[in-house]
C-alpha cells in the first residue's frame, strides 16, 4: 500500500492501494496540481476526509477499536516538502512506517533532519536530483535513503478545454498561428515569476509586441501599484487583475502563443509545463529547473546568473550546520536588458516556421515526461509493495536508483 500526505485541503485521497492526505486550505493550485497528478493520473484514488487519522473504527464483529495505523501500519507515506506538521511525533504513528518525501529544494523549510528522515526521496527535477545525492554523499545517509528522479507532469489545460469543443472549433485552436506574435505572462500570486524584469523590458521597448499579464490583484496592490502610471501610458502592455475562472484560464492558455516565463525560482515549473501543453513557444531563464523545461532548441533561454539564497538548504550558501556547498545554487538572477535581449533574438532573429518547430518539440518533451513520470510512479507502487511483503524484496530492487 502506498500513502501520499500533503497540505492543501481538508482532505485524504485513498486508493486501494495508497492514501493521500491534506489539512489545511491554502497551497491550493500547486500542490494540489501535484496531488491530483499523483493520484489521479498514475494511482488511481479516491478521497476520504483528513480525520480517517484522528478516530477509531469500531469493528462490532469482533468487540474491538481500531486506528488507521491499526489497519495500516506499513503502508508509506508521500509527503510534499515540510508539510508533515506533527504528525510524525503522535503517539499512534507506526515507528517502522516508511516516509518518502517529494521535495521542493528551493523552499527555505527543508533542511537535513527531513531529507534524512525520509526513507525515499522523490526528485521532479535533474537538479533536485543531483544535489540530494550529492548532499548524502558528503553528510551521510544513515536510512540509506534512496533517491528517485521521477520527472513530473502537468494537467493539460489545452486539451481539457479543446475536448470541450466542437471539432471544428478543436481544429481552430490546435493550429496557432506563429506569425501573430504577442506574448503572455501569467503570474498568478508567485513574486518569483520575474514579473518585474518583465515590465521593466516592456517599458523600455514600446516597439515590442503586446504583452498580456495576468496577475493576483493583492499581489499587483502589494508589489506593483506604483507601475499603474506607466502601465496606463503603455501601448503595448495589457494587465488583467483579480481571479479567473477555470475554463476561462484554460482558454487563456490554450490560446497563447509566445509565453514568458523567466522565473527566478522554481520547484519543478508547472505554468512553464502547461505552456509546454499547449503547444506554445516560451522564453525562460538559465537557470535550473527551468532550464531543464526548456532549451535554446525547445525555445528561448535568458541569459542568466545562477545563485542562491541564504536561507536555501541545497543552494550553496546556508549557513545552517549539514547544509551543501560547492554548488552553482537555484536561483536565477538577470536584469531586464538580459530578457529584451531574448525577446528581440526571438522576433528578429527566427521565422516563425522555426518558432513552430521549437513549440512542437516542447510538447513532444512534455509527453514524454509524462509518460516518464507515470513509469516511475508504477515503479514506486511496485517498491512500496515490497516494503509491506519483504518476500518480493528483490523486485525493482535498483529502479529507484535510477
Amino acid at each position: 500500500m502506498l500513502a501520499l500526505w500533503s497540505i492543501a485541503t481538508e482532505l485524504t485521497l485513498v486508493t486501494p492501494d495508497g492514501n493521500y492526505l491534506n489539512s489545511e486550505l491554502q497551497r491550493v493550485l500547486v500542490v494540489a496540481e501535484a496531488a491530483a497528478e499523483f493520484l489521479q493520473n498514475v494511482l488511481e484514488s479516491r478521497m476520504l476526509p483528513r480525520w480517517v487519522l484522528e478516530v477509531k473504527f469500531e469493528d462490532k464483529a469482533r468487540n474491538r477499536s481500531v486506528t488507521y495505523h491499526d489497519l495500516c501500519p506499513n503502508t508509506p507515506m508521500i509527503f510534499f516538502n515540510h508539510y508533515w506538521e506533527d504528525l510524525l511525533d503522535a503517539p499512534d504513528w507506526p515507528a517502522a512506517k516508511p516516509l518518502y518525501l517529494m521535495p521542493n529544494v528551493e523552499m527555505y523549510e527543508l533542511e537535513s533532519e527531513h531529507y534524512w528522515r525520509a526513507d525515499v526521496v522523490l526528485c521532479k527535477t535533474a537538479v533536485c536530483a543531483r544535489y540530494l545525492r550529492q548532499w548524502f554523499e558528503e553528510e551521510g545517509n544513515p536510512r540509506s535513503t534512496r533517491v528517485l528522479y521521477s520527472r513530473h507532469t502537468t494537467s493539460n489545460l489545452a486539451l481539457t478545454v479543446r475536448d470541450a469543443m466542437s471539432a471544428h472549433e478543436s481544429a481552430a485552436l490546435s493550429k496557432k498561428n506563429f506569425s501573430d506574435v504577442s506574448f503572455l505572462h501569467t503570474v498568478g500570486t508567485s513574486i518569483q515569476k520575474g514579473t518585474r524584469q518583465v515590465l521593466d523590458c516592456w517599458f523600455s521597448r514600446s516597439d515590442l509586441p503586446r504583452l498580456d499579464l495576468y496577475i493576483n490583484q493583492e499581489l499587483y496592490d502589494g508589489a506593483f501599484k506604483d507601475y499603474d502610471g506607466h502601465i496606463a501610458n503603455s501601448t503595448n502592455i495589457i494587465v488583467y487583475t483579480g481571479c479567473l475562472m477555470p475554463g476561462e484560464f484554460g482558454h487563456v492558455i490554450a490560446e497563447g502563443r509566445y509565453f514568458l516565463c523567466p522565473s527566478v525560482v522554481e520547484g519543478y515549473g508547472h505554468y512553464i509545463n502547461q505552456a509546454r501543453s499547449a503547444n506554445a513557444f516560451i522564453v525562460t531563464t538559465d537557470a535550473a529547473p527551468m532550464n531543464e523545461l526548456i532549451t535554446p532548441s525547445s525555445g528561448a533561454i535568458v541569459r542568466t546568473n545562477v545563485g542562491a539564497y541564504n536561507e536555501q538548504f541545497l543552494g550553496g550558501l546556508s549557513p545552517v550546520e549539514y547544509a551543501l556547498h560547492n554548488v552553482s545554487g537555484l536561483v536565477a538572477g538577470f536584469s531586464p536588458d538580459n530578457l529584451c535581449e531574448a525577446v528581440l533574438d526571438v522576433v528578429g532573429n527566427t521565422t516563425p516556421e522555426e518558432r513552430e518547430h521549437r513549440a512542437d518539440k516542447a510538447l513532444q518533451q512534455y509527453y514524454f515526461d509524462t509518460v516518464f513520470f507515470a513509469q516511475k510512479m508504477r515503479e514506486l507502487w511496485q517498491f512500496a509493495r515490497t516494503q509491506s511483503h519483504p518476500s518480493r524484496h528483490h523486485f525493482l530492487r535498483r529502479a529507484l536508483e535510477i
